[in-house]
């Protein structure tokens, strides 16, 4: 009888699942850039001053500077069978910054012309992000598996004395997610996610890892966090490949319903 009940009570940890609950938070995070824009033997970096005089004509320099930007997310899960929960966030990256261009200049695949002198850049990129995952629940960690897609609408700017480039491009891009958060021991828990994609011709990492406080409020369940976010994207056509990291600490506050 005890094997039983000990069976029972771990097998509806597993399957438990919340009842219809709304979550949602905001955040700023610290997005330091590198990367670079190949084409050919041309390669521009994203942000390295070094590569403005170190005598090589086949490299050079955007210049585009570090932000802090916002970021918001709202996450729905519910009772319903087999039905996947939902979790949208949109997250916003600008930045701009002055360099010496070399050579034919393109980003995610888009011509901004042949380049070769001092440029001004504007990179403005706008992330809306929508995962479907299923939630389970053991004794000790909360845990999310599931699909998404992180679609990027990006408008890059290059301006010289004599020239100004415009080009625009929609990027979707699909990954596999995967998430943990520990239990409350003292009002604080861990968490971690992982989005993830590899192919021939691309690859998108996204990892993050927080430390989280829940305030003591009774039927809420309100949250401060503090963390770091790993980002990594990388598209190749050809001989013209674009790779775009951004990494730096977050804060973030949220609530559940």
């Amino acid at each position: 009888m005890k094997k039983l009940a000990l069976s029972l009570l771990v097998a509806s940890s597993f399957v438990s699942a919340d009842f219809l609950s709304v979550s949602g938070g905001a955040g700023i995070w610290q997005e330091k850039i590198s990367g670079y824009v190949k084409n050919g033997d041309t390669i521009n970096y994203l942000n390295n001053k070094a590569a403005e005089t170190d005598g090589n004509d086949k490299t050079g320099n955007l210049g585009l500077n570090d932000k802090t930007q916002p970021y918001v997310w709202v996450k729905v899960i519910h009772p319903i069978p087999l039905l996947p929960n939902i979790k949208g966030q949109y997250t916003k990256y600008s930045t701009s910054g002055d360099g010496i261009v070399s050579g034919n200049l393109k980003i995610f695949g888009n011509d901004l012309g042949n380049i070769n002198t001092k440029a001004h850049t504007k990179l403005d990129i706008n992330s809306y992000d929508v995962t479907a995952f299923y939630e389970i629940k053991p004794i000790l960690a909360d845990l999310e598996a599931g699909f998404g897609v992180n679609v990027l609408q990006s408008k890059t700017e290059v301006t010289t004395a004599t020239t100004h480039s415009t080009s625009s491009a929609v990027v979707p891009i699909p990954y596999l997610y995967a998430s943990v958060e520990s239990m409350k021991i003292s009002n604080f828990s861990l968490s971690a996610t992982a989005k993830y994609l590899h192919v021939s011709f691309a690859h998108y990492y996204d990892y993050t890892g927080a430390i989280k406080y829940h305030l003591p409020i009774p039927m809420l369940d309100i949250t401060a966090s503090i963390g770091y976010r790993y980002q990594d994207i990388v598209g190749k056509d050809g001989g013209d490949e674009t790779k775009i990291e951004f990494q730096g600490a977050f804060a973030e506050i949220g609530a559940k319903f």
